[in-house]
């Protein structure tokens, strides 16, 4: 009796950690991901500041600068929506795998009362 509760505390314990280092390595790769995005992004707005002064340096006139800063601001909104678009996928996969996570051990800790149970009820017997 006292063998089958202890290895289920072990195990529960197991559980309990593999649980967490996967939290760990969910929200290492999420950070990751995120800083490698606000680089990708930062890089983009540095780019569009170089071209926004070539542009004006170059420009013939008013109407000239006028039309292509628009343009650089029509491709600068793109850009923004795409990088907005693909963050929201990454942060809605990490939800995914953190609700699979849950659900896992949900599950897990169910069964285990189920099995507690059954080892409390053999041992009331038993001592009955």
């Amino acid at each position: 009796m006292q063998n089958e509760i202890m290895n289920m505390v072990n195990q529960f314990n197991e559980n309990v950690f593999a649980s967490m280092k996967r939290l760990g390595d969910i929200n290492m790769r999420a950070f990751e991901e995120i800083a490698n995005k606000q680089a990708a992004v930062m890089n983009d707005c540095l780019e569009s500041s170089a071209k926004q002064y070539e542009v004006l340096t170059t420009a013939k006139d008013y109407k000239d600068a006028m039309a292509a800063q628009a343009e650089l601001m029509k491709a600068c909104n793109e850009k923004f929506l795409a990088n907005v678009r693909e963050t929201a996928d990454m942060m809605t996969s990490v939800r995914e795998e953190l609700t699979g996570l849950v659900e896992e051990a949900v599950k897990y800790t169910s069964d285990s009362v189920e099995k507690a149970g059954a080892v409390a009820t053999k041992a009331a017997k038993k001592a009955a």
